[in-house]
């Protein structure tokens, strides 16, 4: 979670115990009857793991500054529990804010900061530019060059 204070962005980081879908669900078997299957067909994974995740999305949303626009990025379908969430809070407190939801994949902590620069139009703090190569920026102007003119003169 990206929060922007005093012209610096902040990092808070959220663990879920919500296990991936892919992990929850495992393999599915739709028709017991096909491939010897003969029993009853499997669960869809995890029965538990909506629970989970909704109160995970319920502690989130807890922490959201209240008065503050939001743009909720994310893979996969998560972030759109999240959008609906918020809403409902938003509505039930009569809050108005301006939500805004994007798909996106994996991102680093410093490509969200940047993306967090890009959206409340701060501009990055730039480092100045690498002198040349040839120029050597640690020696002093007194040190001895005089390798350099014998180089020179026997040219």
């Amino acid at each position: 979670m990206l929060t922007w204070l005093s012209d610096q962005a902040h990092v808070e980081r959220l663990s879920s115990d919500v296990p991936d879908h892919r992990k929850s669900t495992g393999h599915v078997r739709h028709d017991a009857s096909r491939h010897g299957g003969g029993g009853a067909p499997q669960t869809a994974g995890d029965p538990r793991r909506e629970e989970h995740l909704g109160r995970f999305i319920e502690e989130v949303t807890r922490r959201l500054p209240a008065d503050d626009d939001l743009l909720i990025l994310g893979p996969g379908t998560v972030r759109e529990h999240l959008e609906r969430r918020v809403c409902e809070h938003d509505q039930h407190l009569l809050h108005r804010r301006m939500v805004e939801v994007r798909a996106s994949g994996p991102q680093t902590e410093r490509q969200l900061i940047a993306e967090l620069r890009h959206v409340v139009g701060a501009e990055a703090p730039r480092r100045p530019a690498r002198e040349h190569r040839d120029q050597v920026p640690d020696r002093d102007a007194g040190e001895d060059d005089s390798w350099k003119r014998e180089l020179e003169s026997e040219a």
